[in-house]
């Protein structure tokens, strides 16, 4: 026995001598080894035989203290299932009872029927029962009288017509306050009259199982009455249809008053006598009718809850919204399942936990959709402009609230997650441990830094962008709008797009890298697509090229009229790949830059309106030019033309001597894309301008030549002639060919009408 002390004194010695420093209880110094102790196990460690001993005590105590802790820590599902087990044999011990007790009511009927037949006992009951009903009287009559004496202040307040929220909520409060006092006035008259007619101990129980049933169900009706208000729609404060707010109160008032008179009432007759298996088994049948009712409800909102869950079928969510919208009402009833059984079985603590777990998370989710309402509400109050800026600055609005959705589906992120933690937290998932964890920490600060990158990436964007915007919309001092050269107009909008594309790859391949995701392979596998794309796609990377040197040289911007790929027309957008033309009847062409050999720019920097006036060989030159040079000046000095026109009209002179026409050339100087217009409106003065000055504008005409025999003679030239009306050849008319006088020619007039030649 002393040897055994011995080994366990030397056990605790290395236990304490094993002890890191930092184990020690704070406040108190590390136990002192006395010299003894320390002989003691050096000569135990010496011995072989005492150290044999030794080593196979340790393994002794090292098994026994498994042991132990396996019979202690047992899994959680062991012992759930432990409990499950102990709490179904009680239950069956409960149910035999029950069974027993509805066995005896055969015989409890009997004897009930014998104590009725006592002339005293039947007064006994009979009093009770008056008295009963005195007492139900009297506080009925208080309410009535209350509510008579608040009618008017009630319909004051209900007649009241505000729009602040907070004033309207204050009218609310008041009325369901002038509820509550007709709820009191209930008890009062009702518990005074107990008072005066002082029933047995049977009938006071009941009486206050009575009383304080219809105080509580009238409470719970006054406060569903204030949040739903049923019959004055003005005064509600859930926002709903009228026949919702009526359903949901007829619902409430249904449950309340089950609860609270089937509760109050099984409690007097416990109180009264009542066994307890009978108590147990009406409690809980009164629990499965509770139940049954409330799956009655789930299944008769099924649809219209689904409908609310998968909303307008849009967002990111959509799919799991459609999913859970499928499914709602089967994982609700499963929850009321389980909380009945939780609740049947009496499991320690398991239905109080439950209960506070569910109050607690309709809490959250009130709280979390409240928060979301307001914080919308002020943002939007926030951000409003006033209606003067709106008409001074049109495009301010947008610019102002162009990260307002942003902003509200941020805030929404942050009070689900939230939310999400703190449901977590009260259905027993300890995350804030998880989270101070380093696993956890490390998720926060990869979340915090992503979070910190978008944000960057975006105002670095948008102050580029807000650059690029301000400049080429910009405003002199005065207030005038600067016109941007059409170089600025092209290559800056051009610049946004490229700058938008690195931010978004750098922002991605960031976020990847914060992630865990090693990019290195990523980009050099992107660098090796690129290539191989580059060699298969040679044509693109050639529009690349081609419209980066056209950018650059500033050929073609937008707004000007050019032609090139085989199509003209005004210059709509570009890109760095293509160039888009719309042509004067409306057709949109794409052209890739690669198709554009030359281009040829109608409108840049200044254009000339060119004209060619044919004017017949009879006219006198000298005179036509001049009449064009008149006609040139009054466009110049003419207001509707001049804004266009940088110059006075250059008269080239005469340009070609066409087959029936002299032909004059002349140009003026103008605006860029202004050519055509000028030159419209040119030839419609110089028309009019001919013809008052009786100038010939020629028809073509043609002279044929039949040439010349060796005696000087043309030759025999045959004319068939045909009736314009008959279509058919003309018999009176002479077919012998007819001989043209040398030199002779046949004019366009006397060609008219002809057929060709036979030949």
């Amino acid at each position: 026995m002393i040897a055994l002390l011995q080994r366990l004194l030397v056990i605790f010695l290395l236990a304490f001598i094993a002890l890191p420093a930092t184990a020690a209880e704070p406040g108190k110094a590390p136990a002192k080894t006395e010299t003894k102790d320390l002989e003691r196990l050096v000569n135990t460690l010496e011995d072989p035989a005492k150290r044999d001993a030794f080593v196979t005590d340790l393994k002794t105590l090292i098994s026994a203290q498994k042991g132990a802790k396996e019979t202690v820590e047992k899994p959680v599902g062991s012992q759930l299932l432990e409990a499950v087990s102990d709490k179904v044999e009680s239950a069956g011990k409960e149910l035999a009872d029950a069974a027993a007790t509805l066995i005896d009511l055969p015989q409890l009927a009997t004897i009930l029927r014998q104590a009725m037949s006592n002339p005293e006992t039947r007064s006994l009951w009979l009093m009770v029962l008056l008295k009963l009903a005195a007492i139900l009287a009297a506080g009925l009559g208080g309410e009535w009288l209350a509510l008579l004496a608040m009618r008017r202040p009630r319909a004051a307040i209900e007649t009241q017509t505000t729009d602040g929220y907070w004033v309207h909520l204050v009218f609310v409060i008041l009325r369901t306050a002038l509820e509550l006092v007709a709820v009191a006035a209930f008890a009062a008259a009702a518990y005074g009259m107990m008072t005066l007619t002082a029933p047995a101990h049977q009938g006071q129980v009941i009486a206050i199982a009575l009383i304080n049933a219809s105080v509580i169900a009238r409470a719970v009706t006054a406060v569903a009455r204030m949040l739903l208000a049923p019959r004055v729609a003005s005064m509600r404060l859930i926002p709903m249809t009228d026949e919702t707010a009526n359903y949901s109160f007829v619902w409430i008032r249904r449950l309340t008053n089950l609860c609270a008179y089937g509760f109050l009432l099984l409690n007097a007759g416990l109180a009264l006598g009542l066994a307890q298996a009978a108590y147990q088994l009406l409690l809980k049948l009164l629990g499965l009718l509770v139940g049954l009712l409330l799956v009655m409800l789930v299944l008769q909102n099924r649809q219209h809850v689904a409908a609310r869950i998968r909303g307008d079928g849009n967002g990111a969510l959509r799919q799991v919204r459609g999913r859970l919208a499928d499914i709602w009402h089967i994982l609700l009833i499963i929850y009321l399942v389980v909380t009945y059984g939780v609740w049947v079985l009496d499991l320690p603590g398991g239905f109080e936990y439950v209960l506070r777990a569910t109050a607690l998370t309709v809490v959250i989710f009130a709280v979390a959709r409240g928060l979301i309402e307001v914080i919308q509400r002020g943002v939007k109050r926030a951000f409003a402009l006033k209606d003067e800026q709106k008409r001074r600055f049109p495009g301010l609005e947008m610019r102002a609230n162009r990260y307002l959705p942003m902003l509200m589906t941020a805030l929404k992120v942050v009070i689900s997650i939230v939310a999400a933690v703190a449901l977590l937290e009260v259905w027993g998932l300890d995350i804030f441990e998880w989270l101070s964890g380093p696993v956890g920490r490390a998720v926060l600060e990869r979340v915090v830094t992503i979070a910190l990158i978008i944000a960057v990436a975006l105002l670095v964007w948008e102050i580029i962008s807000a650059a690029i915007e301000q400049y080429l919309v910009g405003k002199d001092r005065e207030g005038n709008a600067v016109t941007r050269s059409q170089r600025a107009q092209t290559l800056l909008p051009l610049v946004r797009n490229v700058v938008l594309v690195v931010l978004a790859v750098m922002v991605v391949l960031t976020v990847l890298s914060e992630l865990g995701i090693n990019i290195g392979p990523l980009i050099a596998g992107a660098g090796i697509v690129g290539l191989a794309v580059g060699f298969g796609a040679q044509t693109m990377v050639k529009d690349f090229i081609t419209g980066f040197f056209i950018l650059i040289e500033d050929t073609v911007a937008v707004g000007d009229i050019v032609e090139l790929g085989g199509h003209s027309g005004k210059v709509e957008a570009m890109s760095i790949r293509s160039i888009q033309l719309r042509d004067y009847s409306g057709q949109v062409h794409r052209i890739p830059f690669s198709e554009v050999t030359t281009t040829v720019n109608k409108s840049k920097d200044f254009s000339f309106a060119t004209f060619d006036i044919g004017v017949g060989y009879s006219e006198d030159i000298d005179r036509c030019i001049e009449v064009i040079r008149d006609v040139g000046t009054e466009m110049v000095a003419d207001e509707e033309y001049a804004a266009v026109i940088d110059g006075d009209m250059n008269i080239m002179g005469v340009q070609a001597l066409g087959d029936s026409a002299v032909v004059i050339r002349a140009r003026i100087r103008v605006k860029p894309g202004k050519q055509f217009g000028l030159q419209r409106a040119f030839n419609r003065l110089i028309k009019m301008r001919f013809d008052a000055e009786g100038i010939e504008i020629p028809f073509p005409h043609r002279t044929l030549y039949f040439g010349e025999d060796s005696s000087g003679n043309a030759p025999d030239a045959r004319v068939r002639l045909i009736d314009a009306r008959t279509k058919k050849p003309d018999t009176s008319a002479s077919s012998t060919p007819a001989k043209r006088p040398e030199g002779e020619a046949r004019s366009a007039d006397d060609s008219a009408g002809d057929a060709p030649t036979d030949g």
